[in-house]
């Protein structure tokens, strides 16, 4: 029976009719074995065409393509260029090239298909692209590096960014950003790992420039220019005193400053001078007077420390929010003083005191009525009573008056019992028992040093005539 069949399987017909079978299943189980082996020798290693940057990987385990990574990127060599002039090699082994990529790997390797591995020898799998972020240099190497290049910025243009700058007019435009040939060590560094990544062997040092970060068309250059030219257009009007004064649009913008964050700022010392030169011209304390005196008739009064004012520090902060706010305004600037609203000729008023140092007599009227006469003495020469219209500021009994006396040089405490205030050089009314005799020349030879000494007998009487605020006429 065996033989039979053993005749039959060597029969030439038999083979004949079953070797299109036999052949096909043999190849077909070749194919499954290899496959199934792929399928598990894969998936311990990576499958064809795996690439991290121009590294090739493929069929290499985790800790193989490590170390596969970090010996290409030690023997990897760039050619240094610059201005289409070669300037040398460098091997990254010299910057001490170290290479972090097991994290990357391991998740690289889970996520590929081991069954699908006969496919990517016809296509790419998914690898890693950018390698740069994986890979670290010496900073000391790059700095030294630098420096065998002749690299040295003292001599190269730098960049900068675009920022908002005063033109010839003094008007506020977007300076364009520059673009320099400095290079440091970071953005060579940065040149390098790019290099890696996309696999050149030569490097142009142009690519290493450091770059300006904020150019002409950055959302912030064109908001804060759209804003200063708002703030530079603005119109200020103020009206006082019947006087209506429009700011000038070219000294708004004098004002303006971006400061080192590119912030606007308003220079409030240059309003409070702008605001000075104005009361000059308008305020009525800086301007003369005519008043009927007692003994003189028509006299002039200079200027001193009583009438109306712009307060120029409270206004500057005013109109430097207002500046700003970008927003156009008309309105009363902040007054100070005394007199706001009248004639110069009206705003003494009824109620004053008069000092007339050349008759040496002081006049004390209430509501136009003469209330109170006497004479005095006023500062002797070289140390005169400073002429000008005042206003009482503070009153004291029993006080003691201290300085520095020039004609002695020395200081001095006097006590006295009263003492009236009206100017900011320390002048004042007060009581002088020392004084033999007052009016006529007395001044000349026993003058004050600039106050009004005034009869101890009286003094009581004109304390309590004067009050806070009234105005002092000296003449």
């Amino acid at each position: 029976m065996i033989k039979e069949r053993v005749m039959l399987i060597m029969n030439p017909e038999f083979i004949k009719k079953h070797i299109k079978i036999i052949f096909p299943a043999i190849g077909v189980s070749i194919l499954l074995f290899l496959y199934l082996l792929g399928v598990w020798f894969f998936t311990n290693h990576f499958v064809p065409n795996t690439k991290v940057g121009s590294i090739s990987i493929s069929q290499l385990t985790v800790k193989n393509a490590q170390e596969t990574i970090q010996t290409e990127l030690e023997k990897s060599q760039v050619m240094l260029t610059e201005n289409d002039q070669e300037i040398g090699y460098i091997e990254l082994s010299q910057l001490n090239v170290v290479s972090d990529t097991e994290q990357v790997l391991q998740q690289l390797l889970s996520q590929q298909s081991a069954t699908k591995w006969p496919m990517y020898l016809f296509i790419s799998p998914q690898g890693v692209d950018e390698i740069d972020e994986y890979v670290a240099f010496d900073s000391g190497k790059m700095e030294a590096l630098l420096a065998n290049i002749g690299v040295n910025n003292d001599e190269r243009e730098a960049s900068r960014d675009a920022y908002i700058g005063v033109n010839d007019s003094g008007v506020y435009e977007i300076k364009h950003e520059v673009y320099g040939q400095q290079i440091s060590a970071i953005s060579l560094e940065n040149a390098l790992e790019s290099h890696i990544e996309n696999g050149n062997n030569k490097l142009d040092l142009s690519t290493a420039y450091i770059q300006p970060t904020i150019h002409q068309d950055n959302q912030a250059v064109v908001d804060l220019q759209a804003r200063l030219d708002q703030m530079q257009n603005i119109v200020i009007t103020l009206e006082f005193a019947g006087n209506s004064v429009s700011i000038p649009q070219a000294t708004i913008s004098s004002w303006i400053y971006v400061d080192d964050n590119q912030e606007p700022q308003i220079n409030t010392d240059a309003i409070e001078q702008y605001l000075l030169e104005l009361n000059k011209e308008y305020a009525s304390l800086f301007q003369t007077r005519e008043l009927e005196s007692t003994y003189q008739g028509l006299v002039t009064i200079e200027p001193g420390t009583y009438g109306w004012y712009i307060d120029r520090f409270t206004e500057a902060e005013s109109i430097a929010a207002e500046i700003l706010a970008g927003q156009d305004v008309t309105r009363e600037p902040t007054i100070g003083g005394s007199g706001y609203g009248l004639a110069l000729s009206e705003d003494i008023g009824p109620s004053y005191v008069e000092v007339d140092i050349v008759n040496q007599m002081m006049t004390i009227y209430l509501d136009g009525e003469i209330a109170l006469q006497t004479a005095v003495v006023t500062g002797t020469p070289g140390t005169n009573t400073v002429p000008g219209a005042y206003q009482v500021w503070n009153m004291e009994e029993d006080s003691t008056l201290v300085g520095y006396n020039p004609r002695t040089e020395q200081d001095y405490e006097q006590p006295v019992d009263y003492w009236i205030a009206f100017d900011d050089n320390a002048q004042g009314i007060h009581d002088a028992s020392w004084q033999p005799y007052f009016g006529g020349d007395a001044y000349l030879q026993r003058g004050s040093l600039g106050c009004i000494n005034t009869p101890p007998g009286v003094m009581p009487e004109v304390f309590n005539l004067v009050y806070y605020g009234m105005p002092v006429i000296i003449f």
